[in-house]
């Protein structure tokens, strides 16, 4: 599709538990842990009122955690919108002990 995606980490869901940790650690969990799970999805701008009166009918909550953008790649930044710096660490089955 050549778009692209501005993440805001901050917006992300966090359990009450993880909220309460240190933010390298929430970050770590929300942007490469596995446990928690959520639907994720695009819709246009001009639907939003129309989601969240559906969300608030159904009694589910919905988070805005983005936009898509012309720019390919994933960006991600903070709720004041500056840059945050991520580097993915993931399990690695073959790793000498």
């Amino acid at each position: 599709s050549q778009a692209g995606a501005l993440l805001d980490v901050d917006a992300l869901p966090r359990s009450e538990v993880l909220a309460g940790q240190p933010r390298d650690c929430q970050l770590e969990c929300v942007l490469a842990g596995g446990d928690d799970y959520e639907l994720c999805f695009t819709a246009p701008a001009g639907a939003r009122e129309a989601l969240a009166a559906l969300a608030e009918r159904l009694a589910l909550p919905l988070t805005r955690v983005g936009t898509i953008t012309a720019e390919p790649g994933l960006r991600l930044v903070d709720a004041g919108g500056e840059p945050v710096s991520f580097q993915a660490r993931s399990f690695d089955h073959f790793a000498n002990p």
